[in-house]
């Protein structure tokens, strides 16, 4: 079963585009589009091919250590998919 979660990201002032870029390249993010709102970035990170160990841990530590040290993160909010509708 895929596992799959947006993140929404908060970024200092003006770095954005370069934040936007940078996590856009990671493994695992399928989109990454900048908003109006609380939040300045959504990404879609999703997992298809999942080995037998895959867990939420192994999601945090792609969101600690892929995302939130992109230089102009500032803070994330994770929420994992529990349903897609088509």
């Amino acid at each position: 079963m895929a596992v799959a979660a947006y993140v929404l990201i908060r970024c200092r002032g003006g770095k954005e585009d370069k934040v936007a870029k940078e996590i856009h390249s990671k493994p695992h993010v399928k989109r990454v589009d900048t908003v109006f709102g609380d939040y300045d970035i959504i990404a879609y990170l999703e997992f298809e091919e999942l080995s037998s160990s895959f867990s939420v841990a192994e999601l945090n530590r792609i969101v600690t250590e892929e995302i939130r040290k992109v230089d102009g993160v500032s803070s994330t909010s994770t929420h994992i998919v529990t349903t897609k509708y088509p």
